[in-house]
């Protein structure tokens, strides 16, 4: 967009710059040469170069996103739906000096005919005037002067990446910091997702008995150019009674990681083993623990790669039903296998979201066990291909905190997306997937499938 902006600025420079000077002509001059116009116009051109090298500090990008879906999800009826929705993203970034940056990141979305994820009534539907804007991120980036250490303050995003996004990753206030310890990046923060409970009346409120906060910290060491590997602590304080944990009681949820990568030219071989215990604050009987492990296994060629992604998450056996993750503040799990289904649609604005495997199972109490190949490929004419398949199944059917399921078999999932890119801006792309449900739905569950005509416009 700052592009587009500079394209706009000539003519308008131009425009106010010849105005006065047309208004300033003495009657009865006679008409301009030709060579009076080149010296003119080489004045004019000249003037708008050094416009043009005054830019300002803020700058803009984001993208443009229409999409087209037809799905149908329900395992027992073969409900279908379609609808066709949009989202425009804009960040603003201001880097005010080399050491101060101001960022702001909203949105707009408007699924057509509906009010969409705004809280107007009207604003996706005729006329268009709802109140469609939401902040994404705003915040403050602060480097220190003579070092690599950098501050952030405010609305931002900040996620569990190497863990598949489990536990978090979302947009949340607090601060954040990443920097150099001799071999170690450091990175982590404290963040605030509730204060007080919300009332009206947020004087009263804002007890810290009714709080929930967020800590993280992350080391990550390189011991060579092909290796590093790091070790991940955080902590979820939840003494708030709206139970973010979905126990519905206050808690200390403690999570420590690690994870490793060693990649080289053509191979990449990277794992993560996630631990969490909760711990009651008020009582023992949300006590529990349980951990997640990932592993995959890459293969890089010109143009494309293929990776294996293999997933376990036990069952909770406990007698309390706390031995298991729970839903969070995260709605990005699995999202970078191209899987829309079982795992989450990387693409999505404001239909299904997808993570069966995940909603269904893992965060119920069943565990998952899940095997998934993914790639992609770039073709001529610029045109490119993403794929993936996944199989998955409940680690247990029946474990001791979650009702007796029909089978362990979730199902298997197959997804392509088809796409062209034109003008090195858009790109317009076609994907399906199909999900083949096993009996953990039923004796004989509907199968379910989503596809999407897209058009990503990005600046």
């Amino acid at each position: 967009m700052s592009k587009i902006f500079k394209s706009i600025s000539a003519p308008l420079a131009i425009a106010l710059v010849a105005t006065p000077a047309l208004a300033a002509e003495p009657v009865g001059r006679a008409s301009p040469t030709v060579e009076d116009l080149k010296v003119e116009i080489n004045q004019l051109t000249a003037e708008v170069e050094e416009l043009k090298k005054g830019d300002s500090p803020f700058t803009v990008n984001g993208y443009y996103r229409l999409q087209a879906t037809s799905e149908s999800l329900d395992t027992t009826d073969d409900n279908s739906t379609a609808f066709v929705d949009q989202r425009l993203r804009a960040k603003i970034t201001g880097d005010l000096n080399d050491n101060v940056s101001l960022v702001w990141y909203g949105e707009v979305d408007s699924p057509w005919g509906e009010k969409g994820s705004c809280q107007g009534d009207n604003c996706g539907k005729l006329s268009a005037d709802g109140v469609g804007v939401e902040t994404k991120n705003a915040y403050a980036e602060l480097k220190v002067p003579n070092s690599d250490w950098k501050v952030r303050a405010g609305i931002q995003g900040y996620g569990f990446g190497k863990y598949e996004s489990f536990v978090t990753n979302d947009d949340m206030n607090g601060i954040s910091f990443a920097g150099q310890v001799g071999m170690a990046t450091l990175t982590g923060g404290w963040f605030k997702w509730e204060e007080g409970d919300g009332g009206k009346n947020r004087d009263d409120n804002r007890d810290s008995a009714n709080d929930v906060d967020f800590y993280m910290l992350n080391a990550e060491l390189h011991p060579s150019e092909v290796f590093h590997y790091g070790l991940t602590g955080a902590q979820i304080r939840n003494r708030s009674q709206a139970a973010l944990n979905g126990t519905a009681a206050r808690t200390e949820d403690n999570y420590f990681g690690v994870y490793a990568d060693y990649a080289t030219q053509h191979l990449a071989y990277s794992g993560s083993v996630l631990y969490k215990k909760a711990s009651g604050v008020d009582s023992s009987a949300t006590d529990g623990d349980t951990y997640m492990l990932n592993l995959y296994a890459k293969k890089h060629w010109n143009g494309g790669s293929l990776t294996i992604h293999g997933i376990y998450i036990p069952a909770d056996d406990s007698s309390n039903g706390a031995d298991r993750f729970a839903a969070n503040q995260s709605g990005w799990e699995l999202n970078s296998s191209n899987l829309q289904i079982f795992g989450t649609d990387y693409y999505y604005n404001n239909g299904s979201q997808g993570a069966k495997s995940v909603y269904d199972a893992a965060y119920q109490g069943y565990g998952l066990m899940g095997l998934i190949v993914s790639g992609d490929q770039e073709l001529s004419n610029d045109y490119y291909l993403k794929y993936g398949t996944g199989y998955f199944r409940a680690a247990d059917d029946a474990p001791d905190s979650a009702a007796q399921a029909n089978g362990s078999t979730l199902g298997t999932e197959v997804a392509a997306q088809l796409g062209k890119k034109f003008a090195g801006v858009y790109d317009i792309s076609l994907r399906g997937s199909y999900g083949f449900m096993g009996d953990f739905y039923g004796d004989d569950p509907e199968d379910t499938y989503k596809v999407v005509a897209m058009v990503n416009i990005s600046y």
